[in-house]
């Protein structure tokens, strides 16, 4: 067997979900996973990267949203998913920092920082009325984080959302 291993450099990735603490009531079937990819460039006025030591990632949602959809009338995909006439449209923002080594003689340490906007979507109840709101909690699962070249860094999160129903006071 031929294993093709290339860079094992570790990286410290702060701002992962404690998945342990992050419970999904079984009766609350208002969840998503997506996969956000990009490639960040190193801003011109930073020198250019020897390693990445370190990435920092947090998300901020900014925008909530029932819209009406079509409704797949029982009828799963293969997938599982049942479109119900309703999802929840949820924007957010991943605030981030790259921490790297840079390849001068000094070797010293900078950061780069990136707010990258993303959008996504919950098929909630098609019970539930357009003005419906709703807190969305999120976990980041996952980050793979690598240098392309000195210049530039592919980077991808996995990001659970988990939408609950909020109910204001009276």
């Amino acid at each position: 067997m031929n294993c093709n291993c290339f860079d094992n450099q570790i990286i410290d990735v702060i701002g992962l979900c404690d998945v342990d603490n992050f419970v999904i009531d079984p009766a609350d079937l208002n969840w998503s996973e997506i996969s956000i990819p990009e490639v960040l460039i190193i801003p011109c006025e930073k020198p250019d990267i020897e390693t990445i030591d370190k990435v920092f990632v947090k998300v901020k949602i900014i925008s909530k949203r029932v819209i009406e959809t079509p409704d797949s009338a029982g009828g799963d995909n293969a997938e599982g998913t049942q479109l119900t006439g309703r999802k929840l449209i949820v924007e957010g923002i991943l605030k981030q920092k790259i921490v790297y080594t840079a390849n001068v003689p000094q070797q010293t340490v900078h950061s780069a920082h990136f707010d990258v906007p993303f959008s996504a979507f919950i098929v909630i109840d098609g019970a539930t009325a357009l003005d419906a709101q709703f807190c969305v909690k999120t976990c980041v699962e996952d980050v793979f984080v690598k240098a392309l070249n000195s210049r530039e860094v592919f980077k991808n999160i996995t990001l659970l959302l988990n939408a609950v129903p909020f109910i204001p006071c009276p």
